[in-house]
């Protein structure tokens, strides 16, 4: 009966585990988040710094390295701006009348709004799978066809210090 009871915890804990995170677009905009890269080194300067509203997510990435070829350190901001919604299922493709409508979700969707360097009808779709205080993990899950990316990529959001 005892094997029986701890199989039961086990699964229900597994279960648990991996169960999908829901968001608020009020969690969302509490703070500034800063996005954590795997495999970045200690020291690095590079960062990236996201806050929300209800219907963008506003990037600024800060470069500061040494150009190899032209022999000088770029010290750089760019800011991309990204339309964004919450939903429960995953879209087939953008729906832009959806943003700023969901106030929470499983799922979220970004669409490129301000970068020339990004495709105008590009968006990608994040599975919530971690949520804190401190910390949400959001993991790739959807993309514009014919876009090389990687499902399954995660993309760490902490709260900025």
């Amino acid at each position: 009966m005892n094997k029986i009871v701890a199989i039961l915890i086990c699964i229900f804990c597994i279960q648990a585990m991996s169960a999908q995170t829901t968001l608020s677009i009020n969690f969302l905009k509490s703070t500034k988040w800063m996005i954590i890269k795997e495999g970045v080194e200690e020291g690095e300067k590079d960062t990236t710094v996201i806050s929300f509203d209800n219907k963008k997510m506003y990037t600024s990435t800060h470069y500061h390295f040494f150009h190899p070829i032209r022999k000088e350190v770029v010290d750089k901001t760019l800011k991309i701006d990204h339309a964004y919604y919450l939903s429960d299922v995953i879209p087939s493709n953008y729906d832009a009348t959806k943003v700023g409508k969901a106030t929470n979700g499983k799922y979220i969707t970004f669409h490129n709004v301000t970068s020339k360097y990004e495709d105008p009808n590009g968006y990608s779709t994040f599975e919530i799978t971690r949520s804190s205080n401190s910390e949400i993990v959001l993991t790739l899950c959807s993309f514009t066809p014919g876009e090389i990316d990687q499902v399954g990529r995660k993309m760490i959001l902490k709260k900025k210090q």
